[in-house]
């Protein structure tokens, strides 16, 4: 996977809400890049989709990196009801399709 559609799905996760064009183009390389380092981190297993563990631990990474609005997620302890929202089949994962589609 490229690594900037790897940081656009990041960033839908670490905001936990719609990005708009703009907002997605507007992150630095740098945020685009940690972005993407910590949606690898936070996906223990490597199959590319965040179990609820993992997207917590996702959020908290974003956060402690000011990245998005995941520090207000994190401090709010809103994780379970972002998490809620982004998994669209209610399968237990978030999936790289759900989060290109919150992204949208």
């Amino acid at each position: 996977m490229k690594p900037n559609v790897l940081a656009l799905l990041a960033c839908a996760a670490c905001v936990a809400l719609p990005l708009s064009g703009v907002q997605a183009q507007t992150m630095s390389d740098a945020d685009r890049q940690k972005l993407a380092e910590n949606y690898l981190q936070a996906d223990a297993d490597g199959d590319k989709a965040l179990t609820r563990s993992e997207f917590h631990t996702l959020l908290s990474l974003n956060a402690q990196d000011n990245l998005g609005r995941a520090g207000q997620v994190v401090k709010f302890g809103r994780q379970d009801m972002a998490f809620n929202r982004i998994d669209a089949d209610r399968n237990g994962l978030v999936t790289q399709q759900e989060l290109q589609a919150l992204a949208r």
